[in-house]
């Protein structure tokens, strides 16, 4: 009788046994550490966001601040205004930028205007703006056809009736913007244009244009008469010494009197809204909050908050 010899058969079975256990553990391990990873990543991103809150926080202190020691106006020699270089804080960093709304064309005050300025002075106002930057004036129309509550069209704006042929249609919001981001959304401000022109727009303040920190391209906008070097003698003025009132600019500036008449219902020399960035990183993950602020008094409150 031959005897069988299975020895062989086991083998191969013990093997199959340790092929199968050695990939069930390599997948649990496998396992593991995507999930140990997914669990750093979270908690780092967690960090940076609490991180970025944390800077806009410090920047309202700031601006807080600012307010008691500087009550009468502000500038752009003021500790908000400085570059603030990345602040370590435990094992990532925060990032930190305070921008003055102030400084900046209201786009949302081209339909009706603001105190003494109507929203026909609003629109001419846009369209020496516009013409810096050699962009066609008929933006100023569909800007104010967009918030403007009626559906009525001006001679070069758009309506409901325009958005509405649009191969993805929707409706012309007709209310002032929440958010400069929607400037997208109107006629004309296609390809870069909103690139160009969104650091020297705001939907975010009173009206009133901050002499002491708008650019030139705004202060050649408030008059037709005024010229890039009226511009750059009111910015080399304010690096020296800031306007402390709207009367500083009329004494010490080369401006006639029918030009400051021109423009004094457009500027001031204080601001009151703020717009901040500020951005948390751990480990590569990051978190970026934009906020928009009113300062009133010595308050500072939340008025848009973004995260990113």
């Amino acid at each position: 009788m031959k005897i069988r010899d299975d020895s062989g058969v086991a083998l191969v079975i013990t093997l199959l046994v340790l092929t199968l256990l050695l990939t069930i553990i390599l997948e649990f391990n496998l396992g593991m550490r995507v999930e140990a990873r997914a669990a750093a990543n979270f908690r780092d991103d967690m960090k940076a966001y609490y991180l970025a809150r944390s800077g806009i926080t410090f920047a309202m202190a700031l601006l807080e601040e600012d307010s008691r020691t500087e009550p009468g106006y502000d500038s752009l020699d003021e500790l908000w205004a400085q570059k603030i270089p990345p602040i370590p804080v435990g094992d990532g960093l925060v990032s930190v930028t305070i921008t003055d709304e102030d400084s900046k064309i209201n786009a949302n005050k081209l339909a009706a205007g603001f105190g003494a300025v109507t929203g026909d002075n609003m629109r001419a106002l846009m369209i020496r703006f516009l013409d810096f930057f050699e962009l066609r004036s008929d933006l100023s129309d569909t800007l104010s056809d967009w918030i403007d509550p009626d559906d009525t069209e001006r001679p070069n704006g758009a309506e409901s009736g325009y958005y509405e042929g649009l191969q993805e249609p929707y409706e012309a919001r007709n209310r002032p913007l929440d958010s400069l981001l929607e400037l997208r959304l109107i006629k004309g401000m296609e390809g870069d244009i909103f690139d160009r022109l969104k650091n020297m727009l705001t939907v975010q303040s009173d009206g009133w244009i901050n002499v002491n920190t708008a650019s030139k391209q705004v202060l050649m906008s408030l008059s037709d008469e005024m010229n890039g070097d009226i511009a750059d003698e009111i910015m080399a003025f304010r690096t020296e010494t800031p306007f402390q009132t709207k009367v500083d600019v009329k004494n010490n500036i080369s401006i006639s009197e029918h030009v400051y008449t021109d423009i004094s219902k457009f500027i001031d020399v204080k601001s009151n809204y703020f717009s901040i960035t500020s951005a948390g990183e751990v480990h590569q993950n990051k978190k970026t909050i934009n906020a928009v602020v009113r300062r009133q008094g010595e308050k500072v409150n939340i008025l848009y908050w973004r995260i990113e």
